[in-house]
C-alpha cells in the first residue's frame, strides 16, 4: 500500500455540532493522497453517526482515552503520511492550506515544520478576526514572549514525532506550547507561511475560555521547567503576557457589567476596564506582523463575505475556469 502525502489526526468527544465541517475542510483540499485518523473518545452525540457516513475513508478509533494528549499520541503512532499534523474536531481547515503546505515542504528539504496564519472564528462559521499574534519563526520569541504559532495551522514531517517525543499527557491546556518548545530544544527548523491556514473556533465550551485559574496555573509551571528554568521565570515577559490573558478572560468570564439588567454605568466601566487592559497586552507583546496580517486579512479573506463557507465558495469559483 502506497503512503499517504498528508496525515491528519483528529480528537473528538461530542463535537457533533461542528466535525463534519472540520474532516470536509481535509477531503476537500484536494492534493495528493489523506489519511485520516479520529480518536472519538466514545462521544454520546450525533458524532457516531456523522462519522459513519464517511466510512472506509477515516479510521474511527472509537474508545475512552485520558485526555486530548492521550488521543493524540495514539492517533500519532498509527500515522504513515509522510506531512503530518492533527486538527481538533471544532476547527477547520482552510481552502489551498494543504497545497501551500506541501508545495513549501518541496521547496525547502531542511524544514522539518511549517505552519501559518490563522482565523477566529465563532459557533456559526462566521469570521470574527484574524490571529494578530502570528509571527516569523524564532526560538527566542517563543520561549521569551508568547506561542505565536497556532496549534491548527502547524504541520511536520513524520520523521519530527520521533525527535521530539510524544505530547505530555498530564497536560490540559498547554499541551501543545510546552511541545512546540522541544521543537526549538531540539533544533529543528520551522517557517511561517504568509497564508491563512485555518480557522480556530472561539465558543464558551473551549478549554481556553473555561480553565480559569489551573489554565493559567499550568503555563507557569510550563514556563518554569523551559529555558531558562527557575527563578529566572519571572524575569521574563511572557509570564507577565499569560498573568495578563488570565485577567482578561477572568473578567470576559464574569457576569459584572455584561448581563442585561446590568446598569449603564458597570456597563462602561467594564468596557474601560478591558479596553485598558486589551491595550497593555498588545503593548506588552507587541506582535511584529500585525501590520502584514491585517493587510492581507483585508484582501484575501473579506471578500469571502465573512464566513469559512464563504471562503470556500470563492475558492472554488476562482478554482473552475481553471479546471474548465
Amino acid at each position: 500500500m502506497s503512503r499517504p502525502r498528508f496525515s491528519i489526526v483528529m480528537p473528538t468527544y461530542n463535537h457533533g455540532r461542528w466535525i463534519d465541517v472540520a474532516l470536509r475542510s481535509i477531503f476537500d483540499q484536494g492534493v495528493g493522497s489523506v489519511e485520516v485518523t479520529v480518536m472519538d473518545s466514545v462521544s454520546t452525540d450525533n458524532t457516531p453517526t456523522i462519522l459513519a457516513g464517511y466510512g472506509e475513508r477515516i479510521q474511527w478509533i472509537r474508545r475512552k482515552d485520558k485526555g486530548q494528549a492521550d488521543a493524540i499520541n495514539q492517533g500519532f503512532a498509527l500515522v504513515r503520511g509522510d506531512i503530518v499534523a492533527w486538527l481538533n474536531s471544532d476547527d477547520t481547515y482552510l481552502p489551498g492550506a494543504f497545497a501551500r503546505v506541501e508545495a513549501a515542504f518541496a521547496a525547502d528539504p531542511s524544514l522539518d515544520f511549517v505552519y501559518g496564519d490563522a482565523l477566529e472564528i465563532d459557533q456559526e462559521g462566521q469570521i470574527l478576526t484574524p490571529n494578530l499574534f502570528t509571527e516569523d519563526c524564532s526560538r527566542d520569541r517563543f520561549y521569551f514572549s508568547h506561542d505565536y504559532i497556532c496549534q491548527p495551522t502547524l504541520f511536520l514531517r513524520r520523521e519530527v514525532l520521533a525527535r521530539v517525543g510524544p505530547l505530555r499527557p498530564d497536560l490540559r491546556w498547554f499541551l501543545d506550547y510546552q511541545w512546540l518548545t522541544r521543537f526549538f530544544a531540539a533544533g529543528l527548523r520551522g517557517r511561517r507561511l504568509p497564508h491563512f491556514l485555518a480557522a480556530n473556533r472561539d465558543h464558551p465550551q473551549t478549554k481556553t475560555n473555561s480553565g480559569g485559574l489551573r489554565r493559567w496555573w499550568e503555563i507557569m509551571s510550563v514556563l518554569a521547567s523551559t529555558p531558562p528554568p527557575g527563578p529566572l521565570v519571572l524575569a521574563r515577559r511572557c509570564v507577565w503576557i499569560y498573568s495578563l490573558e488570565y485577567v482578561i478572560k477572568t473578567i470576559n468570564a464574569a457576569p459584572w457589567g455584561a448581563t442585561d439588567d446590568s446598569s449603564r454605568d458597570a456597563r462602561e466601566a467594564r468596557a474601560a476596564v478591558l479596553a485598558r487592559l486589551n491595550r497593555w497586552f498588545m503593548k506588552l507583546v507587541s506582535p511584529r506582523s500585525f501590520n502584514d496580517i491585517v493587510h492581507r486579512y483585508h484582501r484575501d479573506v473579506v471578500p469571502g463575505g465573512g464566513t469559512v463557507a464563504g471562503l470556500w465558495r470563492q475558492h472554488d469559483a476562482s478554482a473552475a475556469p481553471a479546471a474548465r
